[in-house]
């Protein structure tokens, strides 16, 4: 099995060493892959932004951008396979496993000697038409080839799939899934319904059989196609034979095929008025459609919704059971559905789209009902804005993976978009992503988002602006890159420093909170909560990043008790809020105070809450941080190091610099407490690395103290003298209170024991 594999069969699919990638949320860039992986020879670059891109994108830039996407997800080390230079592009498959190059191969060999199973692998690797969901109908070059490889690629698996049907006929059992696969690929074909009413007959299924014989005779004749009887011979080809069947034998087509009486039929004169209207909006809201959703999207009283259900339940067209309405066959629906024209389709899709988004949401089916109707509407920005609304309310119940395939959803649709909403709607979809899942490129990704803010910038969209810079800003924070975060952070206050009300509120809120968690320009941040909290009380405004700011600067002063009744106040709100990493955050610096305050039983118990939100939020590093907090706390409590050394290892992983930080110097300080130099040393020394990274003044203060201490213990005087001086030296740069309070309590330790 080849390490890099492609399916361009159905959803575009790359999988390496057995694992999934995840794909650039770039529709064109996924289209560019599956051009490349198609075509042997190098393409010019003119040729490629032609097919894809419009003069008004910047097409040079968009394909240098899409193929630096492409590189992570092809290239591996000492195995480059995506070539471009200054006037082409290549991509090197000859090791990699595509699907579609291996069905047109088995087309060039003979489908009645190649071994069968190798007829079935390929069989099953058909997940659906070439490039599902990326026809990109706006760029006509491109839509036109990949139609024309969908429609190969649908002729090569037919001819397989009816190779396999008739090498496995004595076999009926292992060539029926084969048969369905056929029948779903050629729905008119009589051929492909024959062999499969022929399969279901032999495995004594004659309900089924009989079921495929009237579905296949039904879609043919409204299809307006000739039938040539093979699927009537097929019928009653095995009630000639003896066994099972010929009790039932008979000679021609079953009664229920033609008669009007039968659910199938729909060519009743019932169906007419408030029943045949009642019935489409019931496709539409298929498989689950209720009476009350009828009443509200439909336009009708309760009265003729009821007498119109009335009707279809008695002619069996829906029925009503335990779980509610329902059709009672699945093709009715189907069928209902696709007989109403397009536009009135769409614009009923669109009335049940903002039905939905009238209401709150209460639940996934309820969030991707809205997002469904939403993109089946046709309207790029109403879809995007449900994808928008989808993914908040997942992340409001931790659903993650279902909240960023929204956002990627979103993501996607907004490229087809232009003007303001487009920027609007991409930066809200970026958070929602962000939030979601930590970013696999985290510095593209914060490159995105600052280009995103500077457009809502030019377009007069401060709140958006400020909301792109933040989320940079929260981005590089994370990822130890201080000095940007610094700077987004003034960037965001800046750009709604005209704006009004309560972005103007946010605006300068979150920019106090920004400065405090870095330690800059507090004085500034200070000055700016102050700004934001009369305008907060004049305007009746709560936001959490009011009370965040608040704790933080209390924090830095040494304030404990201030910062936790602010620190409480801002959990509360961001969990009212549904913002579940604010929530986290709050929690996490009550447990650093608790930390501080050597206080390990509520540690413990704090610990344990972070636990279990931290398993429900993304896979980023708060899970992790739970966990070794908690193990610190048993070591604190019981003396035993070791759960903490293993706990530290993913948190490591997750390259969260300051809390890795933040725990190992509160691990030190109890090892210091336990005479172990050491271990005091070694925990304190790569704080001080993470420290520096960040450009922390407090926790490097901590760790030169604590430094400082082991060397003199272990009669280290050079280390002893280094780490005292650079003490000293940070103690007269602005550190948190706690921190110099700590040093101070180190610095006396000493002199206390030279006086005793």
């Amino acid at each position: 099995m080849n390490a890099l594999t492609l399916n361009l069969l159905g959803d575009l699919e790359v999988i390496r060493d057995g694992q999934v990638l995840a794909l650039p949320p770039s529709r064109k860039t996924r289209a560019l892959l599956a051009y490349l992986a198609r075509h042997s020879r190098p393409l010019r670059r003119e040729h490629l932004c032609d097919l894809l891109w419009e003069l008004p994108d910047d097409p040079r830039g968009s394909l240098r951008w899409s193929l630096s996407k492409l590189r992570r997800l092809v290239d591996t080390p000492g195995r480059p396979r995506l070539r471009a230079d200054r006037l082409g592009v290549s991509l090197d498959t000859t090791d990699i496993d595509i699907d579609v190059v291996g069905l047109h191969a088995l087309q060039g060999t003979n489908l009645t000697t190649t071994a069968i199973e190798t007829l079935e692998r390929a069989a099953c690797r058909y997940r659906g038409p070439f490039l599902e969901g990326l026809e990109l109908d706006r760029f006509p070059d491109f839509h036109g080839w990949c139609l024309a490889e969908r429609e190969a690629a649908i002729r090569a698996q037919m001819a397989l799939l009816t190779a396999l049907v008739e090498r496995l006929s004595n076999n009926p059992e292992r060539a029926l899934p084969h048969a369905h696969s056929w029948v779903r690929l050629a729905p008119f074909s009589e051929a492909a319904r024959a062999q499969l009413v022929r399969l279901l007959l032999a495995l004594h299924r004659p309900r089924e059989a009989e079921q495929q014989l009237q579905l296949g005779v039904r879609l043919i004749r409204e299809a307006g196609l000739p039938l040539n009887g093979q699927l009537l011979r097929a019928w009653r080809e095995p009630r000639h034979a003896p066994g099972p069947l010929a009790a039932n034998a008979g000679t021609t087509i079953p009664p229920h095929l033609t008669a009007d009486e039968g659910p199938a039929a729909l060519q009743s004169d019932a169906l007419e008025g408030d029943t045949l209207e009642v019935m489409r909006w019931a496709a539409l809201l298929a498989p689950d459609p209720d009476p009350a959703t009828l009443g509200q999207v439909s336009g009708l009283d309760t009265n003729r919704i009821g007498m119109a259900l009335e009707v279809a339940e008695r002619h069996q067209w829906l029925s009503i059971g335990a779980e509610g309405l329902c059709f009672t066959q699945g093709e009715l629906a189907t069928k209902l559905y696709h007989a109403i024209t397009p536009a009135r389709r769409q614009a009923m899709h669109r009335r049940i789209a903002e039905w939905l988004a009238e209401r709150p949401l209460s639940d996934i089916r309820q969030a991707t009902s809205l997002a469904h109707h939403a993109h089946a509407s046709g309207d790029l920005e109403l879809a995007a804005q449900a994808m928008v609304e989808a993914g908040r309310f997942c992340l409001r119940i931790f659903a993650n993976q279902e909240a960023q395939r929204f956002a990627q959803q979103g993501l996607a649709l907004t490229e087809d978009m232009t003007g303001t909403r487009r920027i609007c709607l991409g930066l809200e979809l970026h958070d929602i992503l962000y939030s979601a899942a930590p970013m696999a490129d985290w510095e593209a990704g914060a490159g995105e988002v600052v280009a995103l803010a500077e457009q809502a910038l030019e377009h007069g969209a401060l709140a958006h602006a400020r909301l792109g810079y933040q989320l940079a800003s929260h981005i590089r924070w994370a990822h130890g890159q201080w000095s940007d975060a610094h700077e987004q952070t003034l960037q965001a206050e800046r750009a709604t420093r005209c704006g009004e009300g309560r972005e103007q509120v946010i605006a300068m809120a979150e920019t106090a909170r920004c400065l405090a968690m870095l330690e800059r320009d507090l004085h500034q941040a200070a000055e700016l909560l102050v700004q934001a909290r009369e305008l907060a009380i004049q305007q009746n405004i709560g936001h959490p990043a009011i009370p965040l700011a608040q704790g933080l600067l209390s924090l830095h002063e040494d304030r404990f008790d201030k910062a936790e009744s602010y620190f409480k106040e801002a959990r509360t709100l961001c969990k009212a809020m549904g913002d579940r990493l604010g929530e986290f955050q709050a929690q996490e610096t009550l447990l650093l105070m608790d930390f501080e305050r050597d206080d390990y039983a509520q540690a413990r118990e704090r610990s344990a809450q972070l636990r279990e939100l931290g398993k429900r939020l993304r896979d980023g590093s708060e899970a992790p941080y739970a966990a070794a907090a908690e193990a610190l706390c048993h070591y604190a409590q019981e003396d035993d190091s070791d759960p903490f050394g293993v706990a530290l290892v993913p948190l490591r992983h997750a390259d969260a610099r300051h809390r890795l930080a933040v725990l190992l110097l509160q691990a030190a300080r109890l090892d210091l407490a336990r005479g172990r130099a050491e271990s005091t040393r070694s925990r304190a020394s790569e704080a001080l690395e993470h420290a520096r990274v960040l450009e922390r003044r407090s926790e490097q203060l901590l760790a030169h103290a604590l430094l400082a201490e082991s060397a003199r213990r272990l009669v280290d005087e050079t280390g002893w003298r280094h780490h005292a001086q650079a003490a000293e030296a940070l103690a007269q740069e602005p550190v948190a209170g706690w921190a110099r309070r700590r040093w101070q309590a180190l610095l006396a330790q000493p002199a206390a024991e030279d006086e005793s």
